[in-house]
């Protein structure tokens, strides 16, 4: 449907799950992708199914090679239009199994890099007096498990930093809005070689007995969608929102009982 068509975007954490399936979708839309994430081999086979697809490999917490990805953004295209802040990750520990030094890395990537990568952006945006921002966040952001605090930490500053930033740059016509997964079958799902949404106890819980009304895990394809509907053009007044991409989950939430370990 050309939705993004001739548009400038950025997609982090590109080389897997939502992420890249933000950025084949938004590539089918028409956007050009500048898909940036860790994993070469994953983004040289991105570019080859869909040459708007451009590969950027580096570390999110390399801030140096953030600023290069713009300025090189920028020379080539002359502007960016989306923005979508994916990279993420989680150590699975209780707290007093956890170091200081986990929680200075999850805070690292998942926060302090959307920061950089944001403010970098925002002011090119600001030139053209055009941007759409979207965060990814997560259910787990109020949805707490015992064995996830610093992800949960770092979702909840995700959330409550995009609300400010829509405010903030409200007045040059950038809009920012929070996505927040449910259970979703990606690779931060498989927790020690196992997918968590595959178990006897996931399936038990959350679909046997519906404490998701939709009785699955969601799929990457169903964030990009979620992703592209506040990203595209079509977008022009909500800002500040979270749209929560759940099946249901968060609706049933009250009734959680203690989680299982993993």
């Amino acid at each position: 449907m050309d939705r993004l068509k001739n548009r400038i975007s950025i997609v982090t954490g590109a080389s897997s799950g939502i992420g890249q399936a933000a950025a084949r979708l938004f590539a089918n839309e028409g956007a050009t992708v500048i898909a940036l994430a860790r994993r070469q081999s994953r983004l040289d086979e991105l570019h080859e199914e869909n040459d708007r697809i451009k590969g950027f490999a580096c570390d999110v917490q390399d801030h140096a090679a953030l600023e290069k990805c713009v300025e090189q953004t920028i020379e080539k295209h002359g502007r960016i239009d989306v923005l979508v802040n994916n990279a993420g990750f989680s150590y699975y520990k209780r707290l007093l199994d956890s170091s200081l030094e986990e929680w200075r890395h999850t805070m690292a990537v998942n926060v302090e890099s959307m920061f950089v990568l944001t403010k970098l952006v925002a002011a090119q945006m600001k030139e053209k007096m055009y941007g759409r921002i979207v965060n990814v966040s997560s259910i787990q952001s109020f949805y707490c498990e015992n064995w996830t605090g610093p992800y949960a930490a770092s979702k909840g500053a995700i959330n409550s930093w995009s609300r400010t930033l829509a405010v903030d740059l409200s007045e040059y016509n950038i809009l920012v809005n929070i996505v927040s997964p449910g259970c979703t079958q990606t690779e931060m799902s498989v927790i020690g070689g196992v997918d968590e949404t595959t178990t006897p106890e996931f399936q038990e819980l959350f679909v046997k007995n519906r404490r998701i009304p939709l009785a699955r895990a969601g799929k990457s394809e169903e964030m990009a969608y979620a992703i592209l509907m506040v990203a595209s053009e079509e977008n022009t007044y909500i800002t500040g929102h979270d749209l929560v991409v759940d099946g249901g989950l968060s609706l049933t939430l009250g009734f959680c009982p203690t989680s299982i370990d993993p």
